[in-house]
């Protein structure tokens, strides 16, 4: 690619998608996104992104109308699509998997070549979080494709918000106690939301960065366990952490103070597919993200007292 052209982003609306989006502003690209909406002009998000000149598609990506829409006369895809909890507009096996086959198969049909994907580091075919197993499926999907591709696999985005640990506050913000399903002594390398979005715009024209897959993380890693500790203690919110074993369900012989744990824990929460992702590793090294971007190389702690302002303004997830 020696020229810039229309590119497709999917996921524009979301937390990363709209900071990447005002960079590709900034570095005069032109745009198409896709968003949902009520399907008429005056939709409030819709116009918005119109009078900052961006073609907008108003629709799901599921509906395969919708995607030919997206798709025409487009020189490159930027996928940043993709959910931390499911919903019943965003399924984890839709979004992540058969949104990503059918986009493959037009997309290669119009001769499309330029792919650029961002997944999550911590996927992979055998874990035990539905949003890590099918985030894996569609890398796959990718890398068996004729794109000229490239996959991003950050660790949890941080910002002025925290989104995993906004997802975790109905645990951080319980009574007593933290209540944790499993050790707590996973580790994540949280990365700032800007420098994956840098390095996704700086990717675009990268040749070397055609068929690479790279990690993409923060400075620092922390156990699960003890930043959830220290969110919940700068909130001052007493109580010290309680690990919950994650076979206690199948465990009859589950203390009495597990049982208790666990019946303090939001309802449904105990088989949310967000503990299964906070309870894994989601780390990795620097180099090659260092190596090829520029990037700021944020630390959680230059963000923390927004992150915990953000948190006080926002109701407990119920």
């Amino acid at each position: 690619m020696s020229t810039k052209k229309l590119l497709l982003v999917l996921g524009a609306t979301g937390f990363l998608g709209s900071i990447v989006i005002k960079k590709l502003i900034a570095e005069n690209y032109s745009i198409r996104i896709v968003t949902r909406g009520e399907g008429d002009w005056q939709n409030n998000s819709a116009l918005k992104y119109r009078k900052l000149g961006i073609d907008v598609i108003i629709g799901d990506l599921s509906t395969p109308r919708i995607l030919e829409r997206a798709i025409e006369n487009v020189a490159a895809i930027i996928n940043l699509a993709g959910v931390l909890r499911e919903s019943k507009t965003n399924r984890f096996e839709v979004l992540h998997v058969e949104v990503i086959q059918q986009l493959v198969q037009m997309a290669q049909a119009q001769g499309i070549e330029r792919y650029v994907h961002v997944s999550c580091l911590g996927a992979n075919i055998d874990s035990n979080s539905t949003c890590y197993e099918t985030k894996w499926a569609g890398e796959d999907i990718i890398r068996q494709s004729k794109f000229l591709w490239t996959i991003f696999r950050p660790s949890f985005l941080f910002g002025e918000r925290f989104p995993l640990i906004e997802e975790l506050k109905p645990l951080i913000t319980c009574k007593m106690f933290l209540p944790f399903v499993g050790s707590g002594v996973n580790r994540i390398q949280p990365i700032f939301v800007n420098d994956v979005a840098s390095c996704v715009t700086q990717s675009i024209y990268m040749r070397n960065s055609v068929g690479q897959t790279f990690d993409l993380t923060g400075p620092t890693q922390y156990p699960i366990l003890d930043l959830l500790a220290k969110v919940r203690s700068t909130l001052e919110i007493p109580g010290d952490p309680m690990n919950i074993p994650s076979n206690f369900l199948e465990n009859k012989l589950a203390s009495n103070a597990i049982k208790l744990a666990s019946q303090a824990l939001p309802k449904n929460f105990l088989n949310n597919d967000i503990i299964k992702l906070a309870g894994e590793n989601s780390v990795g090294s620097q180099e090659d993200m260092l190596k090829n971007f520029e990037v700021r190389n944020a630390t959680v702690e230059q963000y923390f007292d927004k992150i915990i302002d953000s948190l006080r303004q926002k109701p407990t997830t119920k």
